[in-house]
């Protein structure tokens, strides 16, 4: 065999792409050819025949074994199963009751306390606060009319300035 054949079917081995006629000529010229180079192929061979080995093989009762250990079927099984429907239906129930309980009783209108259903009497109530309000006004207003006077005052004093201008001679 050609160098570049070997190579050919060592790429193709790697890749899963070798059919077994291939496999088994290839591994027959490696047997045969002790190179150092094909060490690492030839050692990887003999972990496949190991691993492959008939010896180890499951017999085909394997899976059905492991199925049956798996999914017991049992009538014990299937009454749980039902009695786990059952329960989650009626929480999914009770959850769902729940729910609109709350979003009712928040969306349902209260009466806010203090409120005056009557005219009259709400006039009367709202001409007081008016009223108390007014007189909190005049109270804060009250420092300003004197800060206004003041600066009035003082904006008189600067015409007498004007006036002491217009005598004295300007440089």
């Amino acid at each position: 065999m050609k160098q570049q054949e070997i190579n050919a079917l060592i790429e193709k081995y790697y890749q899963g792409k070798s059919t077994a006629d291939e496999e088994k000529s290839l591994k027959l010229y490696i047997k045969s050819n002790k190179e150092a180079k094909y060490d690492a192929l030839r050692s990887q061979f003999q972990i496949m025949n190991d691993i492959l080995d008939d010896g180890d093989q499951l017999d085909s009762s394997f899976d059905e074994k492991i199925l049956k250990t798996i999914s017991p079927s049992g009538q014990g099984h299937k009454k749980q199963y039902h009695l786990q429907r059952i329960l989650s239906g009626v929480a999914a129930t009770v959850l769902i009751l729940i729910s609109i309980w709350v979003v009712s009783s928040l969306l349902s209108p209260k009466e806010v306390y203090g409120t005056i259903n009557d005219p009259q009497t709400a006039f009367i109530e709202t001409k007081k606060a008016l009223q108390k309000v007014s007189k909190n006004v005049k109270k804060g207003v009250a420092p300003a009319t004197t800060t206004i006077k003041k600066a009035e005052s003082g904006l008189d004093k600067t015409k007498n300035i004007k006036e002491i201008k217009k005598i004295l001679p300007v440089n």
